[in-house]
C-alpha cells in the first residue's frame, strides 16, 4: 500500500508540473509545448482515476 501512496503522489506532482508547463506554453506562445502538457496531463489523470480505483476496489475486499 506504501508503493500505491508514493505513486498517487508522484501522479499529483506530475499532474501539477504539466498544469504549470500548459500555463508556462501559452504565455510563451510555444504551443507544441502545450499539446505536449495536455496529452500528458490526460495520461496522468487516467492513470490515477485507475489508481484510485484499484485503492478503493482493494480496501473494500479487505472490509469483507
Amino acid at each position: 500500500m506504501f508503493k500505491k501512496v508514493l505513486l498517487n503522489v508522484f501522479y499529483n506532482i506530475a499532474i501539477f508540473t504539466m498544469v504549470m508547463c500548459l500555463f508556462w506554453g501559452f504565455n510563451e506562445e510555444r504551443y507544441s509545448i502545450v499539446i505536449v502538457a495536455v496529452f500528458a496531463i490526460a495520461l496522468f489523470v487516467f492513470f490515477k482515476f485507475r489508481l484510485i480505483k484499484e485503492i478503493k476496489r482493494v480496501t473494500k475486499k479487505g472490509q469483507n
